[in-house]
């Protein structure tokens, strides 16, 4: 869910508000289960709650709607199979309208679509990969080599996780994974990788022995832990299009055909005419300088990694 706060910043541009939340409901995984009864620990939330707000920082999601003098909610979903809702505050000015809400109804379609896609079976999202990194550290977790891309990436991780970073030992995220290569036989189901939600992108990480067990002391006890920073493609493709001045609806269409299928995917989502499509098409193509829908997409989707 790294696309959220830069897709509420967009929703706040397109219809002002005091603060936005988003719910999603994130059934727990067997596996996670599992896990949490075995460390005896409770096991992961089965939602996931996400909160932007300007006026509302200092009470709780519930009291907040309460407060407000406007709330908008949209629901993700059907009402079979619901994912979650979105839900705009205003505590000052006018009531949402009619228009407000067909536009956080885009916004819902970006959301579901992020959710389906990384929900989908064997599928995963695509994304960028804009640092790689490497770090070492002993079996204890004390940092012996820490390159720059990987400092900044865990200074990241820290602002985060509202801790700090000393550069001394390993966080909590990576000092899991090196206990999962030492101990690997206590924890047969725990891999030693992992990716967590950054702020704008997704962290990976993997851990693995730096010897093959030869008769070095020092690197027999040594870690190394691989870092990637990628970008979900959706999030890339969103952050392209700010680049240039489109309507609303040139970007949505240009959003839709960023991620695949050309004008056909925009005409399934979108309620409009041919020749309106046409015309945003165009527009598209002018403002991004180019003439064709490959050029368009080497602009919108540079090189691809999986997550």
């Amino acid at each position: 869910m790294t696309i959220i706060p830069d897709a509420l910043e967009l929703v706040r541009e397109l219809i002002p508000n005091s603060a936005s939340q988003l719910f999603l409901h994130a059934p727990r995984a067997p596996e996670e289960v599992q896990e949490a009864t075995v460390l005896g620990v409770l096991p992961p939330p089965n939602g996931y709650f996400y909160g932007d707000a300007a006026n509302f920082s200092s009470v709780a999601p519930g009291e907040a709607r309460a407060r407000a003098a406007h709330v908008l909610a949209v629901q993700l979903g059907s009402n079979a199979a619901p994912l979650g809702t979105v839900t705009l505050l205003r505590d000052e000015g006018p009531a949402f309208d009619q228009d407000d809400e067909e536009d956080l109804g885009r916004v819902a379609n970006y959301f579901e679509y992020a959710l389906r896609n990384a929900d989908s079976a064997g599928a995963g999202l695509s994304g960028v990969i804009e640092d790689e990194a490497m770090l070492l550290s002993t079996i204890g977790g004390d940092i012996l080599f820490l390159s720059d891309s990987a400092g900044a990436l865990l200074d990241l991780l820290a602002s985060q996780e509202q801790q700090v970073f000393d550069r001394r030992s390993l966080p909590p995220f990576c000092l899991r994974m090196v206990e999962s290569v030492v101990h690997g036989e206590r924890y047969p189901w725990r891999l030693p990788a992992g990716t967590l939600d950054l702020a704008g992108g997704v962290l990976e990480a993997r851990a693995q022995w730096m010897s093959s067990g030869g008769q070095d002391a020092i690197h027999s006890r040594t870690v190394g832990i691989f870092l990637k920073y990628v970008v979900p493609m959706p999030l890339r493709i969103w952050r392209a299009l700010g680049s240039v001045e489109l309507s609303p609806q040139q970007m949505e269409v240009a959003f839709w055909m960023g991620l695949g299928g050309g004008r056909d995917a925009a005409r399934s989502r979108m309620d409009v005419s041919d020749a309106v499509l046409r015309d945003c098409v165009k527009a598209v193509y002018e403002k991004f300088g180019c003439t064709s829908e490959a050029g368009l997409l080497a602009i919108l989707r540079p090189s691809v990694s999986r997550m």
